[in-house]
């Protein structure tokens, strides 16, 4: 059985006041596996949205004042290194990547005079690709104060800003879009399996062998990352799927997307997929995030 649960509900994808009403119903579940003896992986599911805390004023406040929500963050991140390292490392870059964003707001304000989002989305994918590099260097300050230097860890997190979705990647954790009921992936591997020079350089290795080595991560190398940042336009009904390898190594695209498109809620589509990775040998962490786009207030 699942060993950690989020049972996920509704969020804002779009700041108040702007005319579509529309929200996103969000989960996550993620699972030992049957044959680690820890759980490495890590996710998160959040709603940006700059606060002020008061602590004195001579005006009637209730401690703090909430802004707009300014978009949904969904993260999953699965470490490695021995020694608890990759633990660590997952949970030290979300934490990084999510507080990086959570600063970094101004370029998701609604307009003061319209209420809506600007037209133009500038720095978007700047600031993401900002808050990976932000990851990195948090992860290798951490590994550098263990006895696990070379700790790392992959990321792909999803920024909804109603209609745009904004997937940034580091890594071989995934994310999948289901619309119109076909289900397609958005992110690449980087492995040396799916790198373009691979075959004339590592012919000779298997094709197992490419898979497991990454060429491109947060805080396992001198170098620096080298994220996918891409957005997509979404339609009410479509619904995101991120995970770590420890579901595809188990359920293939074609089981995925007959799960999402017959899952009602993300939650049972989220606590579905992990129970098929189990069954079918459940060899590493599974962390799965689904977020189902929907009209407010539709179950």
């Amino acid at each position: 059985m699942p060993t950690q649960a989020n049972h996920g509900r509704q969020a804002p994808l779009i700041p108040a006041g702007t005319a579509t009403d529309v929200a996103l119903d969000a989960a996550g579940l993620t699972d030992i596996g049957n044959h680690r003896d820890k759980n490495e992986d890590a996710y998160l599911i959040g709603t940006l949205q700059r606060t002020m805390v008061v602590h004195e004023a001579t005006v009637s406040a209730d401690g703090w004042f909430a802004g707009a929500p300014a978009g949904t963050l969904l993260v999953v991140a699965d470490g490695m290194g021995g020694q608890g390292g990759g633990e660590i490392a997952s949970r030290t870059a979300i934490n990084a990547v999510a507080s990086y964003l959570q600063s970094s707001l101004t370029w998701a304000r609604p307009s003061a005079a319209t209420g809506e989002q600007r037209d133009s989305l500038n720095g978007v994918r700047d600031q993401l690709f900002s808050a990976v590099l932000a990851g990195d260097e948090t992860v290798k300050t951490a590994g550098s104060k263990t006895d696990t230097p070379r700790m790392g860890t992959t990321l792909t997190m999803a920024l909804f800003l109603w209609p745009t979705v904004y997937v940034a990647h580091v890594g071989d954790s995934r994310c999948y879009l289901l619309s119109g009921g076909k289900l397609r992936r958005l992110t690449t591997d980087h492995n040396l399996a799916e790198r373009g020079d691979a075959a004339g350089k590592f012919g000779h290795l298997s094709a197992e062998y490419l898979q497991s080595i990454l060429w491109n991560t947060l805080g396992a190398t001198d170098e620096l990352p080298r994220p996918d940042v891409c957005k997509h336009e979404l339609m009410l009904g479509d619904t995101l799927l991120l995970c770590s390898d420890g579901l595809n190594k188990h359920v293939t695209d074609q089981q995925m997307q007959t799960v999402l498109v017959s899952g009602k809620t993300s939650r049972q589509c989220c606590a579905r997929l992990v129970e098929m990775a189990l069954d079918d040998g459940g060899t590493d962490n599974v962390t799965v995030l689904v977020g189902q786009v929907r009209p407010t207030g539709e179950r």
